[in-house]
């Protein structure tokens, strides 16, 4: 369509060529004849302008130039095989990311848990500090053989309050432990799928970018103003060689092939022929 439509403003462009040359002959031609004069018949001719471009030495060269910005937009214009391709990258960038992210948890579970592990057992090693020497002499008592019923009772249950106090002190330590593990996993994991996230929307801003620049490529813009200079060079040999053959035959006015309406003078095989030699 877009070459149908080049080849419409080829015709416009020659047409409103020629009737300007014609109209200027005429203002400069000779005297006219009286009514009675008989008109020359090669007054009048025809050119079939797009037989001529067809013909011109370069149309070739124009229609490669025309085929290859053809295929240009096509594959910029079909962005199905560039966007599968930016698919299977983001799902393989994020893969590598997931298994980075993994690695990083693994490391921060194995560091955290070794550093309240060790916090535990000094705090298990205070508490035995504390309640190991009272409970020790609690065995003592207790092992005395001269004790009534009612003071082995009174030893025993304080012995047992010990112990449930101690157990009671680790079970707290262990408890704000494991919340303060749990709360330092869960900010680290919260941490990591913020960068995670921030890093996928980059990435596909960044993709997308190029995508892009590849669709509106400087390339195909500096071909359409190439394409553009030489129709336009075109389009003035042809009207250089129809204004040489109109003086070499002595004739007035050309007509477009589409505008005659009456049998005239075909000087379409001479206008091609002059700019053949022309090259």
């Amino acid at each position: 369509m877009r070459f149908n439509n080049q080849r419409k403003a080829f015709a416009a462009l020659a047409l409103g060529f020629v009737l300007t040359w014609s109209a200027g002959c005429a203002s400069t031609s000779s005297p006219p004849t009286s009514p009675q004069a008989k008109v020359p018949e090669n007054v009048h001719a025809m050119v079939d302008v797009q037989k001529v471009l067809e013909a011109h030495p370069k149309r070739a060269e124009l229609r490669q130039m025309e085929q290859e910005l053809a295929a240009a937009q096509a594959k910029a214009a079909d962005k199905s095989a560039a966007m599968e391709t930016a698919r299977q990258e983001y799902e393989s960038a994020m893969k590598v990311r997931q298994d980075e992210d993994k690695a990083a948890l693994d490391k921060k579970q194995r560091q955290l848990g070794d550093a309240l592990n060790e916090e535990r057992r000094l705090f298990v090693e205070a508490l035995e500090a504390e309640y190991r020497p009272q409970l020790f002499n609690l065995d003592l008592k207790l092992q005395a053989v001269q004790r009534s019923p009612s003071e082995t009772q009174v030893l025993q249950t304080e012995k047992t309050q010990l112990e449930t106090q101690r157990n009671g002190k680790l079970k707290a330590k262990e408890d704000a432990l494991a919340a303060q593990f749990q709360k330092e996993m869960d900010a680290f994991a919260s941490e990591l799928a913020a960068q995670t996230e921030t890093y996928a929307n980059k990435w596909m801003d960044d993709r997308m970018q190029q995508l892009q620049k590849s669709t509106v490529s400087p390339e195909q813009e500096k071909q359409r103003q190439q394409i553009a200079l030489l129709s336009t060079k075109m389009i003035q040999d042809v009207r250089a060689a129809v204004a040489k053959v109109a003086v070499q035959e002595k004739i007035e006015i050309v007509w477009i092939r589409p505008a005659v309406r009456q049998p005239v003078k075909d000087i379409t095989d001479s206008v091609v022929r002059e700019i053949a030699n022309a090259k």
